[in-house]
């Protein structure tokens, strides 16, 4: 991974659990369910407490193939990759899970939802206001998410080019000392 062991924290949070269970309503069925401003809110709050670090890290803690859970979508994720693949269910709109109440956590399952081909949030039907907060939430999530990897490729990428460079001098170095060597015989 690009980022170190000690960059980014998968359990960060800072929000109130209120805030976090409501969150759910991002991925409700029923319209009365569905996000609203204050969700999205919330939401926002979620991933604005936390690092674009602490969101890869969730990230890279979640389960690569994760559980899918069809009875009760949301309320049984665990970590990030189940948060981005619960599908909407009835009152299904909490997050009940202890494991998936972070900060981090909900953050990285919110942008890696964004970044699916077929990921989707509700808003409440009729309500423009709330389809932009959700849309800006998520948009948060993914933009945070990305610049924070695109400055550890950056990094890691000027770290190999120094290597690479410190030994182009040292063969550099060895030429010279053969070169003087085969001089002076």
């Amino acid at each position: 991974m690009v980022l170190k062991d000690n960059e980014g924290n998968a359990g960060a949070t800072k929000t109130k659990e209120e805030q976090q269970k409501s969150i759910g309503k991002l991925f409700a069925k029923k319209d009365d369910d569905r996000a609203q401003e204050a969700e999205a809110a919330a939401a926002n709050a979620s991933i604005g407490s936390v690092s674009g670090a602490d969101i890869l890290q969730a990230i890279a803690k979640s389960k690569e193939n994760p559980d899918v859970n069809s009875t009760d979508g949301i309320v049984k994720a665990k970590d990030a990759a189940e948060i981005a693949v619960a599908p909407a269910k009835d009152d299904k709109k909490e997050i009940s899970e202890e494991s998936a109440k972070k900060d981090a956590i909900i953050a990285a399952g919110i942008a890696l939802r964004s970044i699916a081909k077929d990921g989707k949030f509700t808003a409440k039907n009729n309500e423009e206001k709330s389809a932009h907060a959700v849309n800006g939430a998520a948009a948060n999530a993914v933009g945070k998410t990305l610049s924070t990897l695109i400055i550890a490729i950056r990094n890691t990428v000027d770290s190999g080019l120094k290597k690479i460079n410190e030994v182009v001098a040292t063969v550099k170095q060895e030429d010279k000392s053969i070169k003087a060597t085969a001089s002076v015989q």
